[in-house]
């Protein structure tokens, strides 16, 4: 107000060129002063918004400060989470300050490093190419500093990488200030070795190899790789095999190759002209010392000679190569394809057929004949049945037949298999008889799965074997326990084997001379507590079957050996006989086991008779005569069991190296009434005098056997007429009644 008075004061005192409102007027006032108002109410508007500007610049500001704060942080956790530190040097210290992140917290630890202590640390291999590089940068030569060495760490040798710039520098270029980096990139130079290696390795191989990256990317190949894929090798450097190599499913096996350390299999290669090559594929993981993974190393072989060569063999797996019949494979698909679609009024029934005596039979006339058997058989079977029942080769001696029937059809069926079986076989220039046993089982009448079906159609097969054989048996729920009890017989016989269950019953054998004991024949007796007394006929086979009879043999033998140290010490000088198996007889410890069991009885070796069958001679005559000669020319005595059953032959007598005959019982049981048997038994004994072969006849149970053989000029004899085989302790009191102590002259 007082400059407006002074105004208008002012204003009436000096006139102006202008005409002045008349002060006396009043509206004039009054606008004169509204515009005064408006002024000042403009300029305090101008005011408050220079001062919000000033206070919005300062939140400005201190956003500001506080990002550098977080950027700080955020470089922080960078460089924790790759792996480097920060370095500084400085001219005028001649040190190193070293800024470690070690925690995720981005908290930074200092060391302060002289230059010689930090030089110090470089391995002696890679200093002069390290100094190198740093003197380059330090003079102004190299707009950088760049070095890989090997650095000493509390846990040995790492190699780092080193990087760094001068930040200052004099006026003559000479660096006063370098800062840089430096990571610790062992598992890179180990994978990159790795790598030297691989490309060393695969270059001159003949297998296609790749080395893959993670997103499938080809990193390296050898010229065998691209020649797989028909792609140049610049243009096979970064392609993705996603699509080139796939599975049966068409996938690309990138997932198993990732979870799996190794892996093999067969894929499916596409080449560029289309075709696809089969290989088979070797993948091998490479992880940094950090155990991530970096690549995936594939080894590729062109398997197309051998999948056609499979793919022809595929053809005959499903028939037999002997027979030329439907495989088991075969069988067991068309059973499982037949099961379903049985209707209610049909029947399917699957004989089991087994041939009896095919065993004997193959062993003494050999594979070729059985397997010629084998044929003759298929042809028959098929003659015999209807075209569209199935006869397959089950397998061995075992045949499966598939018939779809009316009611109890299946009965006429297998009766007639049976009486067509009887008709001899024409086999190495003889008539051959071969009986069947057959097991029957019915769907639906037994049941619709087919493993069950099968599992009792073998069950009642046992069975028809049980009963005589020759004959075919249809299925009983019983038979299940038959089978049950064989598998309950196998684990009982294993158990006896490792628990040493077995004992020895031993029956004498007699010179007829002096009606004194010369020797035994050790017989072997199982008799296990849930079981009882276990015939050998049962349990002896059995551990065949189950390759146990090895290891009981070896038992055999030194139970043996001990026997002959027992009488050897009581000067009881009688032999000890023992039985050998043609499993036995392949043994390849067999002659170890013999002559440490010898050694340590300390008895003659010859005191020791060595039992073999026929059967086992006939399998492969060459490999039994060398065995047995070398079983001789050790010491031991040889002698042929059982002879005159099977397939005899007195030419054996000449070819093999034996030292005794034993003559089976069954050839001794019928002579009182066999006129023929006696005159063959004549012929016998006077071959053997003429090769000086001992003679022993087994079975004598009879005095009218006894006088036969002993009119025969047979001195030793084995059989219930004089001894029936009894236990050890009852044995060695016969021996001390009957065998006189040997006199030392």
């Amino acid at each position: 107000m007082s400059h407006e008075h002074d105004s208008l004061t002012n204003s009436s005192a000096q006139p102006s060129t202008s005409a002045l409102p008349d002060a006396s007027d009043p509206a004039l006032l009054l606008r004169r002063l509204e515009r005064e108002r408006e002024a000042r109410k403009s300029a305090e508007q101008l005011l408050s918004e220079k001062s919000r500007e000033l206070y919005q610049s300062n939140e400005t500001l201190q956003r500001a400060l506080a990002s550098m704060s977080d950027a700080q942080h955020r470089l922080r956790l960078a460089l924790w989470g790759s792996g480097e530190m920060i370095w500084e040097w400085d001219a005028g210290t001649d040190s190193m300050q070293l800024h470690y992140f070690n925690d995720p917290d981005g908290q930074e630890t200092l060391e302060t490093v002289n230059w010689l202590e930090l030089t110090a640390r470089i391995h002696p291999d890679d200093f002069p190419s390290a100094m190198l590089s740093w003197n380059a940068h330090l003079f102004g030569h190299a707009e950088h500093y760049a070095a890989e060495y090997r650095a000493k760490a509390p846990e040995g040798w790492r190699w780092v990488r080193v990087r760094g710039r001068a930040t200052e520098r004099d006026r003559n270029g000479m660096a006063l200030r370098i800062s840089g980096t430096r990571k610790d990139i062992t598992g890179q130079r180990e994978s990159e070795d790795n790598l030297r290696l691989l490309a060393a390795a695969f270059a001159n191989t003949r297998d296609a190899i790749v080395v893959l990256a993670p997103d499938h990317r080809v990193l390296q190949a050898n010229q065998a790789c691209a020649d797989l894929f028909g792609i140049d090798m610049h243009q096979l450097s970064g392609t993705k095999l996603d699509q080139l190599l796939l599975d049966s499913d068409g996938q690309f096996p990138w997932t198993i190759w990732q979870s799996q350390k190794s892996w093999h299999g067969e894929l499916s290669c596409l080449h560029r002209k289309g075709n696809r090559t089969p290989v088979e594929v070797a993948s091998s993981q490479v992880r940094d010392s950090a155990g991530e993974l970096t690549q995936i190393v594939l080894s590729l072989h062109d398997i197309s000679e051998r999948r056609r060569a499979a793919e022809s063999v595929e053809r005959l797996t499903r028939y037999d190569a002997v027979t030329q019949l439907p495989n088991r494979q075969q069988f067991q698909e068309r059973l499982h394809h037949q099961l379903p679609t049985l209707r209610d009024s049909e029947q399917i029934s699957v004989l089991f057929l087994d041939l009896d005596g095919f065993k004997e039979i193959n062993d003494a006339l050999g594979h070729h004949a059985g397997d010629a058997l084998l044929l003759q058989v298929a042809e028959r079977l098929q003659q015999t049945l209807r075209k569209r029942d199935l006869v397959a080769r089950w397998g061995g001696d075992e045949f499966a037949i598939l018939i779809e029937s009316e009611k109890n059809e299946y009965l006429l069926v297998a009766e007639k298999i049976v009486n067509a079986m009887n008709d001899p076989f024409q086999l190495a220039g003889q008539d051959i008889t071969v009986t069947t046993s057959i097991g029957i089982t019915v769907a639906p009448v037994h049941g619709t799965d087919a493993s069950q079906l099968l599992r009792q159609a073998d069950a009642a097969m046992y069975a028809a074997k049980r009963e005589g054989r020759n004959r075919f048996a249809l299925y009983r729920p019983e038979m299940n326990e038959n089978l049950l009890h064989r598998v309950k017989l196998s684990n009982l016989l294993r158990r006896a084997v490792d628990n040493g269950e077995f004992t020895l019953a031993l029956q004498p054998k007699v010179r007829l001379a002096t009606r004194s004991i010369t020797g035994a024949e050790a017989l072997l007796r199982w008799e296990p507590e849930e079981l009882g007394r276990v015939p050998p006929a049962t349990f002896i086979p059995l551990a065949e079957e189950l390759g146990l009879i090895v290891p009981i043999g070896h038992w055999l033998i030194r139970e043996a050996a001990g026997l002959l140290a027992q009488w050897q010490r009581n000067s009881q000088a009688i032999n000890l006989a023992i039985n050998l198996s043609g499993r036995q007889l392949r043994d390849e410890l067999l002659f170890a086991v013999l002559n440490e069991a010898i050694r340590l009885s300390d008895a003659p070796v010859k005191m020791l008779e060595l039992e073999v069958t026929e059967s086992i001679l006939l399998e492969d005559i060459t490999f039994a005569r060398d065995r047995l000669q070398r079983l001789r020319d050790t010491g031991f005595s040889i002698a042929l069991d059982d002879f005159g059953t099977g397939y005899s032959s007195l030419s054996y007598l000449k070819e093999l190296p034996l030292d005794r005959v034993k003559i089976d019982r069954s050839f001794i049981s019928d002579l009182d009434m066999s006129p023929r048997g006696r005159a063959l038994l004549s012929s016998i004994v006077t071959l053997c005098r003429a090769l000086q072969l001992e003679i022993t006849a087994e079975g004598v149970e009879t005095e009218a056997q006894l006088d036969l053989v002993q009119a025969e000029g047979i001195d030793e004899v084995q059989g219930y007429y004089f001894y029936r085989p009894m236990a050890i302790p009852d044995f060695n009191r016969l021996l001390q009644q009957t065998v006189k102590p040997a006199t030392t002259p």
